[in-house]
């Protein structure tokens, strides 16, 4: 039983445990409270259990407005439909237990704590895939979704750090107007990625668009990083 536990957590969790062990070490004027970091990898998790739910019920009120076989359907679906709800589930995890917290007071912080959130979601959907489809499911994972995952998470912290500091500063339209990109930034990539990732933009014959967009986001991802842990300063 045992082995079968190891079996199956080890590569769901792996990847999600790297890219979480990189942002957090790059944390270097101020490292965060790992007890608190690993809280919202948790809440985040905790938060994505309704997301299927949800998801299913926004995808058939669509389906009542689109007809199914469009194109336009199959980004409504994606955007809207799943998009949406993920990214929310993230931004809510932020929103109630990060926010306010006196340990959200450098602007990296932001997607040290963005990502966290991301992949928490990122790792329970990651076990339940592993558990329904196999390991072999685990790699493709590895390489895709849960880097994607977090790559949303990084916009998402980093505007998240705009509005916090538009708020310490009074400037209540401006932080209204960053927490609304923390969250639709966010949504609109990862709808953009499921997008490309369908089976019916393959069928077009345009799924190699998906892999140039992967590496474009991870790259402005990867420098978004990289800019903001070397320019940190408290909020």
């Amino acid at each position: 039983m045992k082995f079968i536990l190891y079996f199956i957590l080890i590569p769901a969790l792996l990847p999600v445990f790297l890219i979480l062990r990189y942002v957090y070490l790059l944390d270097k004027n101020e490292r965060e409270p790992l007890n608190f970091v690993l809280k919202v990898v948790i809440y985040g998790a905790i938060f994505s259990i309704p997301c299927a739910a949800a998801e299913r019920f926004l995808i058939s009120m669509i389906s009542m407005y689109y007809d199914p076989a469009t194109i336009l359907f199959v980004w409504m679906e994606n955007t809207v439909g799943v998009a949406l709800v993920e990214e929310f589930s993230k931004w809510l995890v932020l929103m109630l237990i990060v926010w306010k917290n006196r340990n959200f007071d450098y602007r990296y912080d932001g997607i040290v704590y963005a990502v966290s959130a991301s992949l928490g979601f990122a790792a329970l959907e990651n076990i339940l895939y592993v558990v329904s489809y196999g390991t072999g499911v685990s790699i493709g994972r590895a390489i895709f979704a849960i880097p994607g995952h977090a790559t949303f998470g990084v916009f998402m912290g980093y505007w998240l750090s705009r509005a916090k500091t538009f708020w310490l500063d009074g400037k209540t339209g401006r932080m209204k107007f960053c927490k609304l990109l923390a969250l639709g930034i966010p949504m609109l990539i990862h709808g953009a990625y499921d997008f490309l990732l369908s089976e019916q933009v393959a069928a077009l014959g345009y799924q190699y668009v998906f892999y140039i967009y992967v590496i474009l986001l991870d790259f402005f991802a990867w420098r978004i990083i990289k800019h903001e842990f070397r320019t940190d300063r408290p909020l």
